[in-house]
């Protein structure tokens, strides 16, 4: 079960990945023949440039055929599978065993082989050499009839697979890895007992990597940050430019999970777990910002800071303050975060917010802000509780301005877009939050409709105006 749904995660990034790649590269040459109609470049200079993409291009990028080789080495390792189940009782163990080491050494010497020959070939070959070695421990415990930690064949193939991601000349193989490694820390560390349950067996929350319920034992820590260490180092190093950063969320999202599940770190107040879940949000918006990260990891850093604010604004619902044990150290991991958080985005150098001085102090303020108010949701009154949820939700809407604002002095369309966004999420949100009573009957329902549309239709004319106006400033 375990092994599809990383072959899924890795098809999935491919897919995403490759697609994306092989769009953008398809606009190259017209991109080239405008800009030596225009005299920006030479014929030379641009026969150059397509001759220095075709070598250096072809690596990241998959085609058709690339894509028929990926599946081919699919329906190969399912038909093998098929074969092998059917007659697994006619096949002895020494005859398993051999017969696995031979493919292993054909698949892996295949690969090397084709490496600079064919990617339509190599790929699928070099992803049925990485998935090979997980094939071959289920062989060899089913043979045998092991059992024992779920969890733990999944590391020794993460170890057996490192050097393959390592030195293979594409990312791909690097990045499903990095992926497995991510999906095995995080069902090790917290949900041990559902896969184990899944695969049939196990030892539950005594598991190799076990920390959720428990104080966890030295080899469990210890392996969860040599595997976030690991993450790290690889998505800097083998990851393509512009999702190497991703691995800041890995870490802000384990740093939670052991706050609200681990022993000696867990928070059981609600206002102490709203308080770290805004600070880390923070946090994972400051520091990409301060690595001056691409568009698409800081979007995804952002998505989670909204998010979570989100999320606190329906707090006006509680009917009592938040209580609830919590540790010590839990509490410090918290004040430690909020004081980065708030440190950083002071620290922050204006220009990775904003060009324009102001809006870079403004922003600085907007990322405090949420964090600071998190703090009422300590409070042993519920009605402070009620002003949070109340003061983050103007939040948003002050953000969603911001953004459609800033955007349009920069002529960032895309800036506009997400605050259009935000804004329609959180009038929709909130009407239906505090008027979904009076949807009870056909008239309610028309209102709500008539007043939905007149909202969509002042939007729309507001980002239309908003993405003109720099037009029309520069004309």
């Amino acid at each position: 079960m375990i092994e599809v749904l990383l072959a899924i995660l890795g098809i999935g990034y491919l897919m995403r990945t490759g697609g994306r790649r092989l769009r953008g590269g398809d606009h190259l040459p017209t991109i080239l023949a405008g800009a030596e109609r225009a005299g920006i470049i030479t014929a030379t200079q641009r026969e150059q440039i397509l001759a220095h993409a075709a070598e250096h291009g072809s690596r990241g990028r998959l085609g058709g055929a690339a894509w028929l080789g990926v599946f081919a080495g699919l329906f190969v390792v399912a038909g093998v599978s098929l074969l092998i189940a059917r007659n697994w009782e006619a096949i002895g163990p020494l005859v398993r065993i051999a017969a696995y080491l031979l493919l292993l050494l054909a698949v892996g010497e295949a690969a090397v082989r084709l490496r600079d020959r064919s990617v339509g070939v190599a790929l699928p070959l070099e992803l049925l050499w990485f998935f090979l070695p997980l094939l071959g421990i289920g062989l060899y415990g089913q043979t045998f009839q092991l059992s024992g930690d779920p969890v733990q064949p999944f590391l020794i193939w993460l170890a057996l697979s490192a050097p393959i991601a390592w030195l293979s000349p594409r990312p791909v193989t690097a990045a499903i890895h990095t992926a497995a490694m991510t999906l095995v820390l995080f069902v090790g560390n917290f949900i041990v007992d559902a896969t184990a349950s899944l695969i049939g067996g196990g030892r539950g929350p005594s598991g190799l990597l076990a920390l959720a319920g428990t104080s966890g034992t030295p080899t469990a820590w210890t392996l969860s940050l040599v595997l976030l260490a690991m993450i790290a180092v690889q998505s800097l190093r083998l990851l393509p430019e512009g999702r190497r950063h991703h691995f800041v969320g890995v870490w802000v999202l384990w740093t939670f999970g052991v706050l609200v599940s681990c022993a000696p770190l867990r928070l059981q107040h609600e206002g102490w777990i709203a308080l770290a879940a805004l600070a880390l949000a923070t946090l994972w918006v400051v520091v990409l910002a301060a690595m001056d990260a691409s568009r698409e990891e800081r979007g995804t850093s952002l998505l989670a800071w909204l998010g979570t604010i989100y999320a606190l604004t329906f707090g006006w619902h509680m009917t009592d303050p938040g209580h609830g044990e919590v540790t010590g150290l839990g509490i410090a991991v918290v004040i430690l975060a909020v004081a980065l958080a708030v440190g950083g985005a002071f620290a922050l150098p204006p220009a990775r917010l904003s060009p324009r001085s102001s809006w870079a102090q403004a922003g600085k303020l907007v990322l405090i802000a949420p964090v600071l108010v998190g703090m009422l949701f300590l409070a042993s009154d519920v009605r402070l509780v009620w002003t949070a949820a109340i003061l983050l939700d103007g939040l948003l809407v002050v953000t969603a301005v911001g953004c459609m604002w800033h955007g349009s002095l920069t002529a960032d369309v895309a800036q506009i877009n997400l605050g259009v966004l935000i804004l329609v999420w959180v009038l929709i949100s909130r009407f239906l939050d505090l008027f979904g009573s009076m949807l009870r009957s056909g008239i309610g329902f028309i209102l709500a409709g008539v007043m939905l549309a007149a909202l969509a239709w002042a939007l729309e004319r507001t980002r239309r105006r908003l993405i003109a106006a720099p037009r029309e400033v520069a004309t």
